[in-house]
């Protein structure tokens, strides 16, 4: 019988990014509307008092040091003119390929070879020695921001393990955070 049966797609199962979360910021705090999707585990700092990411690019091809295109995942955000950053490196972008549904295809000389599934972080501004995030972190993410939505409220995680295969933040910004760890 199907009387009032209507059929839901599954929606999509997100990773786990927190082994343990061991503080919170009572109460949370308010991130700043996003231009972009913000997953689960991103890094977040103050701008003018406001909350706001620091964009994660995850490498979905491994990177040679001659190469002038890199392969991200979907979802970063990134935009020509983000400062991409490896270790202390950071470059700015000057085109980016959309096209493609499961990876962007970010036009960057990184000069340097970076290992597939290494996560790079955005810039404050282009150096070849001495890049920091574009914010200080102050914490992660515990919950998904929608784009569009407007300021929205989140859990803000300041004390957690979290796994380095699915949080949404580099080695260089996690190492900033010193009460966060990877396992």
């Amino acid at each position: 019988m199907d009387v009032n049966f209507s059929v839901v797609d599954a929606t999509e199962v997100e990773p786990v990014v927190f082994e343990q979360i061991l503080g919170e910021k009572p109460g949370g705090g308010i991130v700043a509307n996003p231009a972009f999707d913000i997953v689960t585990g991103t890094a977040v700092g103050y701008d003018s008092g406001a909350l706001k990411p620091i964009k994660a690019y995850r490498l979905v091809k491994a990177v040679a040091s001659g190469d002038t295109t890199i392969e991200i995942a979907k979802g970063s955000g990134v935009l020509v003119g983000d400062i991409i950053a490896n270790v202390k490196k950071g470059v700015a972008c000057t085109a980016v390929d959309s096209s493609n549904a499961t990876k962007d295809v970010v036009t960057v000389t990184m000069g340097v070879a970076i290992a597939n599934d290494t996560v790079l972080y955005q810039a404050a501004g282009a150096s070849a020695s001495a890049a920091v995030p574009v914010y200080t972190p102050s914490f992660l993410t515990g919950a998904k921001v929608l784009a569009g939505k407007g300021d929205q409220a989140v859990k803000l995680v300041n004390f957690a393990n979290v796994r380095k295969e699915t949080v949404n933040a580099s080695a260089e910004v996690i190492a900033l955070l010193q009460t966060i760890k990877t396992v």
